[in-house]
C-alpha cells in the first residue's frame, strides 16, 4: 500500500492534470491558429498528432525510467524554467482573448490576463497537492459537460456534413498536425511532475494522452457533424457546439462550457508556473512564483496587445517543442549519468 506524503500527488492525479491540460489546447481560437476549413480532415490531423506526440515522448519516458532527468543539470533547468514561462503565457493570452471578444467585449484582454496570472500565482505557491484536489473536481465538471453537449447535440448530427473526407489541401493537414503535436506541453511537464508523484507516473501519462486526444476527436467530431460548413464560419466553434446545445427550459449550456475552460486554464497555468519553479533552484520559491508569474504575465500581454498569438506560426511551437521534449531529453539519455539519490528514493 503506498502512503501519503508531504508534496506529493497520486498517480491518478497526474492523470487528470495533464489531460485536463491537453483538453484546454483544444478550447482556444482554434479558427486563429489552425488553417483551412474546420471539415473532416481535422480528424486526421487529431489522429496524427496523437501518433507523433506517443513516439516523439518516449526519451522523456526512458529518462524518468532510467533517472536521467535533464532538470537535475542547473542551467538546462534554467531553460526549462523559461519554456514553462512561456507557455503559460500563451494559455493566458488564448484565454483572455476569448474572453475580451466573447465573454466581455467592452473589457481588455490585459485584465484578464492579469486576473489569471495573480490566481496562478496563488496556486503554484500553495502547492501542487491542493492543485492535484481541485483537478479531480474540474475532471468531473469538465466530463459531465462534454457529455451533456453530446447528447444534446446528436439529434442534429448529420453524416452527409462529414463529407467529402479530404477538403483541405495537404500543407493545412500538415501545419495543423504540427500545432497540435507542439502544443502538448505535458511531455514537458512530465519531466517536472513526475518527482512529485508517489507511485509510477508514466501510465497516467500515456493514458492522458490517449484519452485528451480521442476526447478532442470526438468534440470535433460533432462540431463538423452538427454544424456543417457554418463551422469554419465560428471564431470558437466548440463554444458555438455548446450554444447549439438545450436542455429543456435551460439553453444557456454554454456557461458550462466557460465554466470548465475557466478552471482548465486556472490548472494548466498553475501547473506550467510551478514546473517553472522547480526547475530553477537557485533562488527561493516565494520569489520564483513573483517572478514566474511576472513574466508569465508580461508575455501574455505581448502576444494579446502586440503580435497576436494566432499569428504566431505553429513551426515556432514545434521547433520549441522538439527541443525540450525530444532533443534535450534525448541527449540526456544517452550522455548523462543516472541520479543514484533518485534510486534510493525509489527504494526506500
Amino acid at each position: 500500500m503506498i502512503q501519503a506524503k508531504r508534496d506529493k500527488i497520486a498517480p491518478i492525479s497526474i492523470f487528470f492534470l495533464l489531460f485536463i491540460s491537453r483538453i484546454v489546447v483544444s478550447l482556444t481560437n482554434v479558427q486563429s491558429v489552425t488553417t483551412g476549413l474546420m471539415k473532416t480532415d481535422i480528424l486526421i490531423s487529431i489522429i496524427a498528432s496523437m501518433a507523433i506526440v506517443l513516439v516523439l515522448s518516449i526519451p522523456v519516458i526512458f529518462c524518468i525510467k532510467n533517472h536521467k532527468n535533464p532538470l537535475d543539470v542547473k542551467w538546462v533547468g534554467g531553460f526549462y524554467s523559461l519554456y514553462y514561462i512561456f507557455l503559460a503565457g500563451v494559455n493566458i493570452s488564448r484565454f483572455s482573448y476569448f474572453a475580451s471578444t466573447t465573454l466581455n467585449p467592452d473589457s481588455q484582454a490585459w485584465v484578464f490576463s492579469i486576473i489569471v496570472a495573480v490566481c496562478a500565482f496563488y496556486g503554484a505557491y500553495l502547492g501542487i497537492e491542493g492543485l492535484a484536489r481541485f483537478s479531480a473536481f474540474a475532471f468531473v465538471l469538465l466530463i459531465s459537460a462534454i457529455i451533456v453537449a453530446l447528447v444534446f447535440n446528436v439529434q442534429d448530427f448529420e453524416l452527409i456534413n462529414l463529407f467529402p473526407i479530404v477538403t483541405n489541401s495537404r500543407e493545412s493537414i500538415i501545419k495543423n498536425t504540427v500545432f497540435m503535436v507542439s502544443n502538448s506541453a505535458e511531455v514537458a511537464m512530465l519531466l517536472c511532475l513526475s518527482k512529485k508523484v508517489n507511485g509510477v507516473a508514466i501510465k497516467q501519462f500515456l493514458l492522458s494522452v490517449l484519452f485528451s486526444f480521442l476526447t478532442m476527436l470526438l468534440l470535433f467530431l460533432f462540431v463538423i457533424g452538427v454544424m456543417g460548413n457554418s463551422a469554419s464560419l465560428q471564431a470558437f466553434p466548440l463554444y458555438s457546439l455548446f450554444q447549439t446545445a438545450k436542455v429543456g427550459l435551460f439553453e444557456r449550456i454554454d456557461i458550462l462550457f466557460i465554466s470548465f475552460w475557466i478552471f482548465g486554464v486556472f490548472i494548466k497555468a498553475v501547473m506550467l508556473i510551478y514546473c517553472s519553479t522547480i526547475s530553477f533552484k537557485p533562488i527561493k520559491k516565494s520569489k520564483k512564483c513573483i517572478i514566474s508569474s511576472a513574466l508569465s504575465l508580461l508575455t501574455a500581454i505581448v502576444l494579446t496587445e502586440f503580435v497576436q498569438v494566432g499569428r504566431i506560426s505553429p513551426y515556432t511551437y514545434a521547433v520549441l517543442f522538439f527541443v525540450f521534449c525530444f532533443i534535450i531529453p534525448l541527449l540526456t539519455l544517452i550522455f548523462k549519468k543516472r541520479n543514484l539519490g533518485d534510486e534510493l528514493v525509489e527504494k526506500f
